[in-house]
């Protein structure tokens, strides 16, 4: 991609990710959509504020739409990004806190390796990701409201709550997975 179309081309790239018109785009942005459309057409250069602007508001790194090293599209960004973040957390972590992320990066390596070599059960995959999502609810519930001195008995019924609400939903998940790997085992 040429250097000097390159933010234009992120920038309709994350404009189109989102279903928006260049109109509505601008306006969310407050700026005229003549200019929005010169931008993306490289027949102008964005200013530095924004970029950081379009950055803030699409949620991603001046750096995604400004790098020139052959990332050719938001997810390839991510993948670099991601590994990028992940082994610059990992030196930095202990060892044995290294060991625990790293056997759990094994299983998520396995089911990306299941996923790409043969036909995809996209189905498991979003119960998968549901399963993750509730863990992590589950999580964040827990980490909020933490005060010197520990939970009230109301917000430890609250939390309670929580708890079985996303437990039930872990629960479910569970399930559906065991029933796609019984189906899967019996074929």
């Amino acid at each position: 991609m040429e250097a000097k179309n390159l933010i234009g081309a992120r920038i309709r790239e994350l404009r189109k990710d989102r279903n928006m018109t260049l109109r509505e785009l601008a306006d969310d942005l407050g700026i005229p959509f003549t200019t929005l459309g010169n931008y993306e057409r490289g027949d102008r250069q964005p200013d530095f504020q924004f970029i950081l602007d379009i950055s803030k508001y699409f949620g991603v790194s001046m750096n995604f739409l400004t790098r020139t090293d052959g990332v050719t599209s938001y997810e390839d960004y991510k993948v670099v990004s991601y590994s990028e973040d992940i082994t610059e957390m990992l030196n930095k972590a202990n060892p044995e806190v290294r060991k625990k992320i790293l056997d759990i990066h094994d299983q998520l390596f396995l089911i990306t390796c299941e996923h790409t070599i043969s036909q995809p059960n996209n189905n498991e995959l979003e119960i998968l990701e549901n399963l993750l999502h509730s863990i992590t609810k589950m999580k964040q519930g827990f980490g909020i409201g933490i005060k010197k001195g520990g939970f009230s008995p109301s917000t430890k019924f609250e939390l309670a709550k929580s708890y079985l609400k996303e437990k039930e939903e872990i629960d479910k998940y569970f399930n559906q997975l065991f029933e796609i790997y019984i189906e899967r085992s019996v074929k």
